[in-house]
């Protein structure tokens, strides 16, 4: 099986597309889906799944549970099974931001590209996504062999990366080590190349994402 995730109005053939119901949306009218549910509420036995594949829907998910949902795929997918992602480019959407020759006017298109279109609920991104820490995430929780490639349409830029499951064995114990990782890296700290604990309020953030993470990744099982 293939999953299409956030198909939206895109039919993939050879894929099963999921996305939210009707009642859900507002502007795309016309969604083309064999299957319409809440994507955080899946769930797949353990090696079943050859491809999962998302076009700018991952970045709509907070920061614990898209790790949690990295987690939850790769147990879906079957050893070198293909993850493929595509959101904006965060850092070279930035890169635009910060260059004195775009106007104000695509400055509010790239803005809207990275925060969302805000016409429903769901039309928010909560995260941003670049080459590195696609990288630093995805080998951390078990994929290898990246493959990235870019596209832009007139000032948005847009990366997507390939990733295979690797042989790795992953329990509940190791991801839990990695994402720690991860997220201990979006705490804010004195110096920043500490990779030590947080103190004070960073810590009890770090632990409210962990417990998010872990309900994300634990909820449907």
């Amino acid at each position: 099986m293939k999953l299409h995730l956030g198909c939206g109005m895109r039919y993939l053939d050879g894929y099963t597309n999921v996305d939210f119901p009707i009642s859900e949306q507002t502007v795309q009218s016309n969604i083309k889906a064999d299957l319409c549910c809440d994507i955080n509420s899946l769930h797949y036995p353990p090696n079943s799944i050859e491809e999962i594949r998302l076009h700018h829907l991952f970045e709509h998910f907070s920061r614990p549970v898209a790790l949690a949902l990295l987690c939850k795929w790769r147990d879906w997918l079957r050893s070198g099974g293909l993850l493929r992602i595509e959101t904006p480019d965060a850092m070279a959407c930035c890169k635009l931001l910060a260059s004195w020759f775009v106007s104000y006017d695509q400055k509010q298109q790239i803005l809207r590209h990275l925060f969302g279109s805000h016409e429903a609920a769901w039309a928010v991104h909560c995260d941003g996504w670049y080459e590195e820490k696609f990288s630093n995430t995805l080998a951390a929780l078990g994929y290898e062999r990246l493959y990235f490639s870019r596209n832009s349409w007139g000032k948005l830029r847009n990366i997507e990366v390939q990733a295979l499951k690797s042989d790795r064995s992953f329990d509940l114990q190791t991801y839990t080590d990695a994402v720690t990782r991860l997220l201990l890296s979006s705490t804010v700290r004195v110096k920043t190349r500490d990779k030590g604990t947080p103190e004070g309020s960073e810590e009890e953030m770090l632990q409210v994402w962990k417990m998010a993470w872990e309900k994300a990744y634990l909820g449907a099982e």
